[in-house]
């Protein structure tokens, strides 16, 4: 696994948050780190996304439509997210 290091800067309300050279915090709901004895801290980070829609829930090759802003999908490349081939 790449290690990735995380800051975060800033005033409480509105502080920016970095995932090694990218800037993450307009595409950021929440942030959460959970420390635990003898681990690493895990961190749950809740992404902005506009919509999902789902055609055919349940069907083997349904479609999924998914609308972000752009600095939500920048931040899921940022975690090691490869677009779809025709998204790029």
């Amino acid at each position: 696994m790449q290690e990735r290091e995380l800051s975060i800067t800033g005033p409480v309300f509105g502080p920016t948050v970095k995932l090694g050279d990218h800037e993450l915090s307009r595409a950021l709901r929440g942030l959460t780190i959970r420390f635990q004895a003898g681990e690493r801290p895990a961190v749950e980070a809740e992404l902005l996304i506009d919509a999902i829609e789902v055609a055919d829930l349940g069907v083997r090759d349904s479609e999924v439509v998914l609308s972000m802003p752009d600095a939500a999908r920048d931040a899921l490349i940022a975690l090691g997210w490869t677009p779809p081939a025709g998204d790029r």
